[in-house]
């Protein structure tokens, strides 16, 4: 009785881990070395002034949205996204835009949604959008891969 309940406990572990182990899709998003600089003080960067504010700009795969979150001060308050659409990355319909509501970022291929505020997969969509490497200095945020 002992062995067969140890087979089926381990049977559950061994399934349980490998349902668990999906293969990382984000893995074949294309990787583009880039810097971007972007002057906060500069009035094109005038939506970032505020939390919730977003701008395209320059960079990354199919450009960037670089999206403030908080008003602390910090490096953390702005994140770069790539608008590479994260599951249809290669085809024409996959350049992210964002929704009237300023809260998503929305695929044309097939409507998925992502959050803006950190690029979580929301409505429809699997996998989180590309983030890149932000340092603020100042007014300057500094964007790289």
């Amino acid at each position: 009785m002992f062995m067969r309940t140890f087979t089926v406990v381990l049977t559950l572990i061994v399934l349980g881990v490998a349902s668990s182990c999906k293969k990382n899709e984000t893995s074949y998003f294309p990787s583009v070395a880039f810097e971007q600089r972007v002057y906060l003080s500069n009035p094109s960067s005038f939506d970032l002034s505020v939390p919730g504010g977003w701008i395209y700009t320059d960079g990354g795969y199919k450009g960037l949205i670089i999206y403030r979150r908080y008003l602390n001060g910090g490096q953390d308050d702005f994140i770069a996204l790539d608008r590479g659409c994260p599951t249809h990355y290669s085809e024409s319909c996959a350049t992210l835009k964002t929704t009237s509501d300023d809260l998503f970022a929305k695929c044309d291929c097939n409507n998925e949604k992502y959050l803006l505020f950190d690029g979580a997969p929301s409505e429809g969509a699997s996998l989180g959008m590309r983030q890149y490497q932000v340092i603020r200095n100042g007014d300057v945020l500094y964007i790289s891969n």
